[in-house]
């Protein structure tokens, strides 16, 4: 029997929110309808954040009504606090994305409060997303390295996991967030996070940025990881941690995948042909 791997495809969130130019909500409808024809597991749509923050996601409503939705893909919405998550749910998401960071800098320049602010913002969504059984994932960034602190030590990222743990999130996603993880940074954190919890529990967001991504990944899947966040055409990060441009790509990650012996279900060659047309778009 085949393992499988679960990719969640984080182009049209990640990849654009720092993209300058404006792309328009057909072509991000487009992109988004071809990672769902390509037969993607799961595509993080957009985020419900202030458009003063993320100006190229100030679509969020249009774009998740008018996407074209199917029964074999997960659907996610990024979410910073209860009025987000309200959105989103009203835009039909069962899905959620929250985010935090192991860095208290990191946190700061993110998500404008504290790492403790955060999780005051999330104890006020645990009743909502409980009592309408909403599915939720957490992005811890800076995980290994900071671009303000530096190496981040791993009791930091453990204490968060346990937070976010505690608050009865569904899956943790461990980012890389600007691509400064070695392979042994990777299987060191790992090996006291899987002595810990289940390898179930946690997702890899690596960013390829001094081209150590995909040998990072194949270190987790070696561990026992099988979730695997990725951006078609490898397009996006972070805007607010400077060198993070760079998020794997979804093309990489499908290789890596099949050379491990993995099945993802996704059809490579429409999954490149939805990378190809988002760099088209932001190359204009």
């Amino acid at each position: 029997m085949i393992d499988e791997v679960r990719i969640v495809e984080v182009g049209p969130r990640d990849g654009l929110q720092n993209i300058s130019e404006p792309i328009s909500t057909v072509q991000k409808k487009t992109y988004i309808d071809m990672l769902s024809e390509a037969g993607c597991s799961e595509i993080e749509v957009t985020s419900f954040v202030s458009p003063k923050w993320v100006p190229q996601l100030a679509d969020s409503k249009d774009i998740s009504s008018s996407i074209q939705r199917n029964e074999h893909t997960t659907y996610t919405a990024l979410v910073p606090n209860k009025k987000g998550l309200e959105a989103a749910m009203e835009s039909g998401y069962r899905s959620v994305a929250i985010f935090t960071a192991a860095s208290e800098t990191f946190s700061q320049k993110n998500t404008n409060g504290s790492i403790e602010q955060n999780f005051e913002r999330f104890e006020e969504m645990i009743p909502i997303w409980e009592e309408n059984e909403i599915r939720v994932r957490a992005y811890i960034s800076a995980c290994w390295v900071c671009p303000y602190e530096g190496d981040i030590c791993a009791e930091s990222v453990i204490k968060v996991i346990q937070d976010l743990v505690d608050l009865g999130v569904h899956e943790i996603s461990l980012g890389d967030t600007i691509g400064k993880a070695t392979p042994n940074d990777v299987e060191s954190l790992l090996k006291i996070i899987l002595d810990n919890w289940s390898s179930q529990l946690f997702a890899l967001h690596m960013h390829d940025t001094y081209n150590m991504a995909a040998e990072n990944i194949t270190i987790g899947l070696g561990m026992g990881i099988r979730i695997l966040d990725s951006s078609a055409g490898g397009v996006g990060g972070c805007p607010y941690a400077p060198g993070a441009s760079g998020n794997i790509s979804t093309e990489t990650v499908l290789r890596v995948c099949d050379e491990q012996g993995f099945d993802t279900g996704i059809d490579v060659d429409k999954l490149k042909i939805a990378g190809e047309y988002i760099r088209s778009i932001i190359q204009q």
